[in-house]
């Protein structure tokens, strides 16, 4: 008994490692194209993977189902807008997701507190005028990291 106890917690215990979320599969299929017609934003306050890796993730799956998709970067996930940063991959992936047709918009007071002067191509400083308007939309949703 105290050995089948013990082949159940293991395998418990590795659970949520192979049940990853019912989305996750589409991480890997780019060509998934649901007809979803929403705008979606993702707020990225971090620059540290594993959290920039999968907001941008997210990202690309939005973008790929044919939805607007807006990254948002604020506080530290400003950084990966950064020209003059250090490359990692969650910077490499904002640039793809830019060229993908992704729009990245970067809080200028955030930049400034940082020391983030000039931005990666295809990133641009968010006026209010321009991240109110994304919010304000009619189908809008808003994700965090």
């Amino acid at each position: 008994m105290r050995i089948r106890g013990l082949i159940l917690t293991s395998l418990l215990s590795i659970m949520p490692i192979v049940s990853l979320p019912s989305w996750s599969h589409e991480m890997h299929s780019h060509h998934q194209k649901a007809q979803d017609n929403l705008t979606v934003m993702v707020n990225l306050t971090k620059d540290k993977t594993p959290s920039a890796v999968m907001a941008i993730r997210f990202a690309m799956v939005s973008l790929d189902r044919g939805n607007k998709t807006v990254i948002w970067l604020n506080s530290e996930g400003v950084r990966l807008a950064d020209a003059k940063g250090k490359p990692s991959q969650a910077g490499k992936m904002l640039q793809e997701f830019i060229a993908r047709g992704g729009k990245v918009y970067v809080c200028p007071h955030c930049a400034q507190m940082l020391g983030v002067k000039e931005l990666i191509k295809g990133a641009e400083f968010g006026k209010p005028d321009t991240v109110f308007g994304v919010l304000s939309e009619e189908r809008v949703r808003v994700i965090s990291w």
